[in-house]
Formats: structure tokens, C-alpha cells, sequence
């Protein structure tokens, strides 16, 4: 049930030949997703990034979830064997940071640079997450982050299909003016 209860929002259809492939899952995989996330998606925390934006009119829950259906699709294409849980919490925590980085403040500016040490903390000290999905967060905005270099199969995965999803959001979900 919570696969369709948080089933990603689709881009628009005049652009879906160009989602085509990468963002498609089978319907086994995304039962399979968010019956691996479920205890993750039922945290007030985890579901408070439905409250933040994260790219056009993306929030940081959509698009997590959508990296996560997109990191499947890319591990099965590329048949790397990635540990799948590793890839699946990963994805749902790399944009675990827990605030609104639109704003004006000076704090913020660096964002691209900081945020993924601070989904990094908060997904330890919320749920104790693995080495393996720590090193995932804290390596997924390579090469932004120069010296934080993906050196596994499923962070270089999350890495790719964070990169994927953030351009279609940015290009095809925009907020309508007026």
C-alpha cells in the first residue's frame, strides 16, 4: 500500500520520452522499495521533507523517493549487483538535511557543498545508519564536493541518478508564474 501512497509524482507528458528507461521500475521493484523504506517513510522526520522544496515544484521527499526509483532502474540497466537496501535507504536520506535552503540568508549560500554532511549527521543520529550509507549521503553531489569521491558501487549509482533527477526536475517541474 505505501508503494502508491508515495508513488512519485510524473513529469509532465510531453517530456516523458525523455524519462523514458532510467526512472522506470518494474512494479516488483517499486513494491519491493517501499516495502524497504516503509519504517523510514512513517518517521515524522523523513516526512517532513514533504514540506521543503527542492527543485521547481519537487519537494525533498518526491525527489528523494524519485532518485531512489531511479537508482534501482540505473543499478538493473547497468546490472552492477549493488546492495540494494544500501541504495534504497541512501537515496530516500542523501537530501536528509532538514531545512529550506531558497531562502535569501547567507547561511545557505553554500549549500551545494554542505547539505550532504548534514543529511550524512542526520541520518546517523535519527536512525544509525550503515559506513556503507553514510559514505552513499556524503559522497552523492560529486565532483561539487571535490574531495568526497564516490568509491562504491552504490554510491556512485546514488551520485548518477541524483545528477539525473535534479536536471529533469530543475528543466521540467518549474513553478508556474501567475
Amino acid at each position: 500500500m505505501l508503494h502508491r501512497m508515495f508513488r512519485t509524482a510524473p513529469f509532465k507528458k510531453s517530456r516523458a520520452h525523455l524519462l523514458s528507461g532510467i526512472t522506470e521500475i518494474t512494479e516488483d521493484d517499486r513494491k519491493w522499495l517501499y516495502s524497504e523504506l516503509e519504517d523510514y517513510l512513517k518517521d515524522d522526520s523523513v516526512q517532513s521533507m514533504a514540506g521543503f522544496i527542492q527543485h521547481g515544484n519537487v519537494t525533498t521527499l518526491q525527489h528523494s523517493l524519485r532518485v531512489a526509483e531511479a537508482s534501482l532502474a540505473l543499478d538493473r540497466a547497468l546490472g552492477s549487483r549493488s546492495d540494494r537496501h544500501t541504495l534504497a535507504v541512501s537515496a530516500l536520506l542523501h537530501d536528509y538535511y532538514l531545512y529550506d535552503w531558497h531562502g535569501r540568508s547567507l547561511k545557505y549560500c553554500n549549500h551545494g557543498f554542505t547539505h550532504p554532511e548534514a543529511a550524512m549527521q542526520n541520518a546517523v543520529r535519527h536512525f544509525n545508519v550503515s559506513k556503507d550509507i553514510r559514505d552513499a549521503i556524503r559522497t552523492h553531489m560529486w565532483p561539487l564536493t571535490l574531495l568526497h569521491i564516490p568509491k562504491s558501487r552504490e554510491a556512485a549509482i546514488l551520485c548518477a541518478a541524483d545528477k539525473y533527477c535534479s536536471l529533469t526536475e530543475t528543466l521540467f517541474c518549474r513553478k508556474r508564474k501567475g
